[in-house]
């Protein structure tokens, strides 16, 4: 059985997009990361969480994957600019799914240091990490809200990971590597 984390910001939670619409209210930079991350480290966690919502009820999916039993650990594995950005994201997963394990990673450390690659399951809204996950030995899912269906990794050129925007396509990816179905294209 293999690991499954699931990103926050983009998948689970649409963060992403009031927090760009304030910052440029705000008129931060959108060029400068440091000012990008000065701002994640000082915005109001608890308003963009509730402005956004959840994305495709990525919630009740989760809880799906979770008790599908199809992997060792379903877990929300998020990036974090400041300790309280973190605490505020696990308070909102144990508070509307409880089951789940949420691991909060300083942004500047890549999600394929921080966890097994190997053999596990990333799904992520960016492409770099999805990469560099492929790369460490992962199956990387890459998450888009635009796409309507599952797209394999051989359907596209240059491209070593499958694309989705149902967290229930997981349940798809893993039978197909369970059953050595699927052997990705080097």
């Amino acid at each position: 059985m293999r690991y499954l984390y699931i990103d926050c910001d983009g998948v689970t939670l649409n963060t992403i997009k009031p927090a760009f619409l304030e910052m440029k209210e705000l008129g931060v930079n959108l060029k400068d990361d440091d000012a990008i991350t000065r701002y994640f480290e000082q915005c109001d966690w608890n308003k963009l969480i509730k402005i956004g919502g959840q994305i495709n009820d990525s919630l009740n999916k989760i809880q799906i994957l979770h008790e599908s039993n199809e992997f060792k650990c379903v877990t929300i594995a998020t990036h974090r600019c400041s300790f309280s950005e973190g605490n505020i994201k696990m308070n909102e997963f144990n508070n509307k799914i409880p089951d789940i394990n949420v691991i909060t990673i300083p942004k500047k450390i890549p999600k394929h240091f921080a966890l097994k690659a190997e053999g596990n399951i990333l799904i992520d809204d960016a492409k770099s990490k999805i990469v560099e996950w492929v790369n460490d030995g992962g199956i990387g899912i890459l998450f888009k809200e635009s796409i309507d269906r599952l797209i394999y990794p051989d359907e596209l050129d240059n491209n070593n990971y499958f694309i989705t925007n149902d967290l229930l396509d997981a349940l798809v990816v893993n039978k197909l590597y369970k059953e050595k179905t699927y052997r990705k294209s080097l």
